[in-house]
């Protein structure tokens, strides 16, 4: 049985160091700068979570409403059901909205030079 030498995992994290910098001395030359592709990134991340956060709170607030009006007039179940297909509505808007304006500032930023 034999055992590894401190010596050999030193030399195998020194390998694969070297092999990292070498696949991002090519990432680099092809003109694929992480710092280019992240602010891509970041901002649909932004427009994605945004949509996420309006769809929720418009079934959240349409829910809340449609509840408490069903208890203030004791019309259970319609109440709930109209506001939450309301609130649906309005947070799937606001959901359009936002994408349609991601879109026409991506669109806006491709015609400047």
């Amino acid at each position: 049985m034999s055992e590894n030498s401190p010596g050999d995992g030193r030399r195998q994290i020194d390998e694969l160091d070297q092999r990292l910098r070498q696949q991002r001395e090519k990432t680099d030359k092809t003109g694929n700068k992480p710092a280019q592709l992240a602010g891509v990134s970041h901002r649909q991340t932004a427009v994605a979570y945004r949509v996420l956060v309006d769809m929720i709170a418009g079934l959240l607030v349409g829910g809340f409403l449609g509840y408490w009006l069903d208890r203030w007039m004791g019309s259970a179940p319609w109440g709930l059901v109209i506001l939450l297909l309301l609130g649906f509505i309005a947070g799937a808007n606001n959901a359009w909205r936002a994408i349609r304006r991601f879109q026409a500032d991506a669109t806006d930023e491709k015609r400047l030079p």
